[in-house]
């Protein structure tokens, strides 16, 4: 390993990247044509085989990249087999799973994680963190009478505790482990015992995936490449560069978009090729579309054209990272609806994220951010609704581009806002930078809560109430 190691430090230093993202890019593509030699490989043998071919491979590719880091992973699988099989499907299983797993994850950041970006095994464990709590949930429902179910919750309970073999297979899954995406312990069992639709992608009517899946991890490299190549102009440490500070107001308002726009380059990319090994694999079937066309989406983790053409926050939240925020809200948001606040529900979903990431105060910064600027556009949209004037602006045709090049100038400017504490972590840092735009989203959105909540909606609601008494009185 050690001639390895130097081989890509001095690659890393040819192309000017981190030499921890070079390796955890190659793990990323070996993991694509292992994941499909396999697929092809198992194809009708026992579940155990596979288990045990997946956990090896998955074990393989983390030493590579994390050496003997690797022991964290194994660790936390055991600990977790250890608790699913004394108490599994109990209401305590589920908090222990909580304690355990974030608690181990949180005690890493505290030791190991550094105020950059880093990519080491932290990255895997924070996957493995929700995976752990799902599987705990799950086997939490699969002991609660079915009645009281949601529809989802009983596509997705499972009856027994994961043996050991089953658990190692499900987390080091290759196309699962390293950057996502998330999917159920059942969906999983599934596409190891080739049932459901699974049946389908075995046999000599199997659809072809080499093919989405190359064209798939080329988009992904792409996305890779542009982010590399925009780094020296739009990265992190652009922010904090004298030539920023030093800039006009103006133009640090079109560089600062610039680098909220660069900013999902870091992740898409990554989660891309991550979708192409699962579909390598075959656990992103998800059957046939009207035309008998197969489709390979199960586990899209990003809408990469809907991200990067959003005009709204609502739009970003629903086209970006999408395996993660569908597990929030299985297991976080809706499991708060006994406390009857849906803003309260949401509060606790982005708190529980935010400390996922880490314990730098930026993180919980942007979540909490991102959540007064979704609450503001939601009034604003209600707003426009309610007004004549700006219903009919908003549904003329004419004025639908000069329209959409408005909100998307306001939301790319103002979507970077949060994501410069996500960045920046730490306050002495996200205060210098936010006072250089003299704190402008506190400022207006604050404003526009306070003054849509509290003026505009009670007069909307007010009047709403006059005409429908008004028309009573016309049918008496």
């Amino acid at each position: 390993m050690g001639a390895l190691n130097i081989a890509l430090e001095g690659a890393s230093d040819a192309i000017g990247v981190q030499s921890a993202g070079l390796k955890f890019l190659l793990t990323l593509l070996f993991s694509l044509p292992v994941c499909f030699t396999l697929k092809q490989v198992l194809g009708g043998q026992p579940a155990p085989v596979k288990h045990i071919a997946f956990s090896l491979a998955g074990l393989a590719l983390s030493y590579f990249n994390y050496g003997n880091d690797t022991i964290h992973f194994i660790i936390t699988i055991f600990v977790n087999f250890t608790l699913l099989r004394l108490a599994g499907g109990s209401g305590m299983s589920v908090v222990l799973s909580f304690i355990f797993n974030m608690g181990y994850l949180l005690t890493a950041y505290v030791y190991v994680s550094t105020d950059d970006y880093d990519i080491i095994w932290t990255t895997p464990q924070c996957i493995m963190t929700l995976r752990m709590i799902g599987v705990a949930f799950d086997l939490y429902d699969g002991h609660r009478p079915e009645d009281d179910l949601s529809k989802e919750q009983k596509s997705l309970f499972i009856r027994r505790a994961p043996s050991l073999l089953e658990l190692l297979s499900a987390t080091l899954f290759p196309g699962g482990f390293f950057a996502g995406p998330q999917f159920s312990f059942r969906m999983y069992l599934d596409f190891i015992g080739e049932k459901g639709i699974y049946k389908d992608i075995y046999g000599g009517d199997a659809p072809p995936q080499l093919g989405p899946a190359v064209k798939k991890v080329l988009f992904g490299l792409l996305l890779v490449v542009t982010y590399a190549l925009g780094g020296p102009y739009f990265g992190e440490d652009v922010l904090v560069s004298t030539d920023f500070e030093t800039s006009p107001l103006l133009i640090k308002a079109l560089w600062y978009m610039g680098f909220g726009f660069h900013f999902y380059f870091k992740y898409i990319g990554f989660w891309v090729i991550s979708e192409a090994v699962c579909i390598a694999a075959g656990l992103s079937y998800n059957g046939k579309d009207d035309s008998d066309k197969p489709k390979w989406d199960a586990l899209e983790g990003v809408h990469v054209f809907d991200l990067l053409s959003a005009s709204t926050f609502r739009q970003h939240i629903t086209s970006f990272n999408l395996t993660t925020n569908l597990w929030t809200a299985r297991y976080v948001y809706k499991r708060c609806r006994f406390l009857g606040n849906r803003h309260l529900s949401q509060a606790i979903s982005l708190c529980f994220l935010a400390t996922w990431h880490g314990l730098y105060p930026g993180y919980f910064l942007c979540f909490m951010l991102e959540m007064l600027f979704i609450m503001v556009e939601d009034q604003m949209l209600k707003v426009s609704d309610a007004v004549p004037a700006l219903k009919k602006l908003k549904e003329n045709p004419v004025s639908a581009i000069p329209l959409y090049i408005v909100m998307k100038a306001w939301m790319s400017f103002f979507w970077s806002y949060p994501i410069t504490a996500f960045v920046l972590l730490r306050i002495d840092r996200i205060h210098n930078f936010w006072s250089q735009f003299y704190y402008i989203g506190h400022v207006i959105y604050g404003l526009l809560f306070l003054v849509i909540s509290y003026v505009i909606m009670p007069q909307i609601r007010a009047k709403r109430k006059k005409e429908e008494k008004d028309e009573l009185k016309k049918s008496d």
